[in-house]
């Protein structure tokens, strides 16, 4: 029997959950540098004062000079600076922001699943894989808590230029609670997409796996078939 082909299925992710722990990293970077700029700026500011200025009116000017000048760098390297960048940064990577649509979640033509964009890269067969749902109840620091649907593809075949697992999750609804799914709690760990996206993904990767059962079931009952006949033909002795 022809094998039947997936219907090819293409999706940009919603929220990039693993992401948030180096969008800390980086905050913190950009805190970290821009205060100790900061610091070496002010340094650069103090000069030493001819012992014979030092309580004359030209002093006093130098010393506000200089106070307004480290009163400066500090609110622009010290506080302008890191804040600008951290909402920035807050910004690409908020839900449906440029950071998560910059990551591709995929079905091909040839049957794989595939996640790849912003660091990732990774990809399963479908043919043979073990395809499950859950319910998490999902705490991401400042992103909050949901409750997510989560789509699990593990490998039947471990390969070295394979994955072993990719999961897929979206924002569930009241009726995914109907649906008979296993509740459990845990922490965002996994890339979530549209819950219509989700859907449309979860149809294709089905429809591979099913269509890979369907045809390993039909060659199993031809080769069956196969034996029996030829058991059949076989002379009696």
């Amino acid at each position: 029997m022809q094998r039947v082909q997936p219907t090819p299925v293409s999706a940009r992710a919603e929220l990039d959950v693993p992401g948030e722990t180096s969008r800390q990293a980086r905050v913190f970077a950009y805190w970290f540098v821009s205060l100790l700029l900061a610091v070496v700026l002010a340094a650069t500011m103090t000069r030493s004062v001819p012992e014979a200025e030092r309580g004359t009116e030209r002093h006093r000017e130098f010393d506000e000079h200089t106070h307004a000048q480290r009163v400066k760098i500090a609110l622009i390297f010290g506080l302008a600076v890191p804040g600008a960048l951290t909402l920035l940064e807050t910004y690409r990577r908020r839900r449906g922001g440029p950071h998560a649509r910059g990551i591709t979640v995929e079905v091909t033509a040839d049957g794989e699943l595939r996640l790849w964009g912003r660091g990732y890269g990774q990809r399963v067969v479908l043919a043979g894989a073990d395809v499950t749902e859950r319910l998490l109840d999902v705490y991401c620091g400042r992103l909050g808590s949901w409750r997510e649907r989560r789509l699990c593809v593990r490998a039947s075949r471990l390969r070295v230029e394979q994955a072993p697992l990719i999961e897929v999750g979206a924002m569930a609804a009241h009726e995914d609670e109907l649906l008979g799914l296993t509740l459990i709690g845990g922490e965002g760990d996994c890339v979530e997409v549209s819950r219509a996206d989700y859907l449309v993904i979860l149809a294709a990767v089905r429809s591979a796996a099913d269509a890979h059962a369907d045809a390993t079931d039909d060659a199993t009952d031809d080769a069956t078939e196969h034996a029996t006949d030829h058991a059949t033909d076989e002379p009696q002795a």
